[in-house]
């Protein structure tokens, strides 16, 4: 399966192996039956994360995990090699960990799959929706720790 994780570090580093993102993200392709695209991940802190959730999503705080999809927005459909952006916050990812008793890496994959998943057209919007997305969580995170 052919494709990229392009990483960016804004002020963090990266909690986890580059490998277990592309086998996160090979196992997640499998399991949704999507085609394989390359992926941009952004690793940034609280502050970076706020404005782009006040900016898009119109919420002035911190969140843990945005996703931004190449299929979705206004203008024309073009083909993309790009699945879309996942931007995640480091320092809400850790105090996650410690609020739910995890370590910072497990919380990160968490949040890098419900990234990813969001990307390949899942939602939590209903009940059932939201079983899914746990379920497809849980499937993909055992496949790697």
């Amino acid at each position: 399966m052919e494709f990229q994780i392009y990483i960016r570090e804004e002020n963090k580093k990266l909690p986890v192996s580059e490998d277990k993102l592309h086998s996160i993200s090979s196992h997640a392709y499998l399991l949704t039956n999507m085609k394989a695209k390359d992926i941009s991940l952004v690793i940034c802190d609280d502050g970076f994360i706020r404005r782009l959730n006040k900016k898009y999503r119109k919420r002035d705080f911190p969140t843990d995990v945005l996703s931004f999809s190449m299929a979705e927005g206004k203008g024309p459909r073009i083909e993309s090699t790009v699945l879309g952006d996942i931007i995640i916050s480091i320092d809400t990812a850790q105090r996650q960990a410690e609020n739910f008793g995890e370590t910072l890496e497990r919380e990160f994959l968490i949040l890098y799959i419900h990234g990813l998943l969001h990307l390949l057209g899942y939602s939590h919007n209903n009940p059932e929706e939201e079983k899914i997305m746990k379920r497809y969580t849980s499937e993909i995170l055992s496949e790697v720790l």
